[in-house]
């Protein structure tokens, strides 16, 4: 029987090109990026138009240009009990495939020092995607009280009176480093929590109610830049460990903190670079937390996603979220550290 080549050489053409269309498929679905068409969910644990949403906003408008398939991203405000309610929720997801985020405040580190029964979660499970901005606070009090000093808080102490602060809560930031600042400087003031984000706060002080606040700088300036610009307040001291460039003549606390106060200085280092952290939830996909990670990574180089923040007056600077989750699960070991929280977070 003889063999047709010809016959042969369309059948094997035909199974190649069948193989290679095979294979361009295969290929096709293994490129085609899990975020294609999705909406994700960006939890925020602020009031709208606080600092914490606003830096949400930011994050959410650039990084939907750097993630693979170009999602959309949705900003869902949940305040209350600084930023608590929405580290439960995005913790104890159902379904934590990577289509839901939210921020991470200082406050879920002092509540789990505590051991707040409020929360819902273990810290160290959270998945961080990374830490955008160098979010360092800046101790102010409004020039029109008589509180525009230390040395003034002490004598105005003397008599019996203390600046009245406003925080939302006793593990947020806007309480701790009122409370390290008593506590480095020799001072006593009144904190008046359960406020539900910054605007609250910012218009108790113009309304007289409060004397002051602690405030991260990025926030200060995008909700209030022209309280610096005007003198409405006076700023005191930073909690960086040098100099703000964006306020160069505002003493840092390291500058002037007493010996001693180092153990105090490192607690609040190490909690604040959690502040307006970005996460993810446990049980995330090791690929989209990859693609999450190096997405935000690359937002913190692009250069309109610092153009605007620099517009902001946020300074920008990553810390990967490798490197967070390593700090964080370091810190939650490190029993002098949780002490001091725990110090901290208890003081009224």
């Amino acid at each position: 029987m003889k063999t047709n080549k010809k016959f042969n050489v369309k059948i094997l053409f035909a199974t190649l090109m069948a193989v290679m269309v095979s294979a361009a498929s295969l290929h096709a679905q293994a490129t085609k990026s899990f975020f294609d068409g999705k909406i994700i969910t960006f939890l925020v644990g602020s009031s709208a138009g606080g600092g914490t949403d606003i830096t949400a906003r930011l994050i959410a408008r650039h990084i939907e240009r750097l993630l693979p398939g170009k999602p959309r991203i949705d900003i869902v405000n949940k305040p209350g009990a600084g930023g608590l309610i929405v580290a439960n929720e995005l913790y104890n997801l159902k379904k934590p495939d990577g289509l839901s985020i939210s921020t991470l405040n200082t406050g879920a580190l002092f509540s789990s020092a505590t051991a707040n029964e409020a929360i819902k979660f273990e810290l160290q499970k959270f998945l961080w995607v990374g830490q955008a901005f160098d979010d360092a606070q800046v101790l102010y009090l409004k020039t029109s009280t008589p509180y525009t000093s230390f040395d003034l808080i002490r004598k105005a102490n003397r008599e019996g009176k203390q600046p009245k602060m406003g925080a939302q809560a006793l593990d947020h930031t806007s309480n701790v480093v009122v409370k390290i600042a008593e506590q480095i400087f020799g001072l006593d003031f009144t904190v008046i929590p359960g406020y539900p984000g910054t605007p609250q706060i910012l218009l108790d002080i113009e309304r007289g109610a409060l004397d002051g606040r602690a405030q991260s700088i990025g926030s200060l300036m995008t909700t209030r830049r022209e309280w610096i610009k005007n003198g409405y307040i006076k700023m005191l001291a930073t909690s960086k460990k040098k100099r703000d460039p964006r306020i160069p003549d505002i003493v840092a606390m390291e500058e002037i903190a007493p010996a001693g106060s180092k153990s105090l200085l490192n607690a609040l280092y190490a909690g604040q670079n959690m502040a307006r952290s970005v996460v993810l939830p446990p049980g995330v996909p090791a690929d989209r937390l990859k693609i999450w990670r190096d997405a935000f990574a690359a937002m913190t180089k692009d250069e309109a996603f610092n153009k605007e923040a620099e517009k902001l007056g946020l300074e920008v600077e990553l810390i990967r979220g490798e490197e967070m989750n390593r700090d964080i699960e370091s810190t939650m070991r490190d029993k002098r550290l949780m002490d001091l929280y725990r110090m901290i977070a208890a003081a009224k």
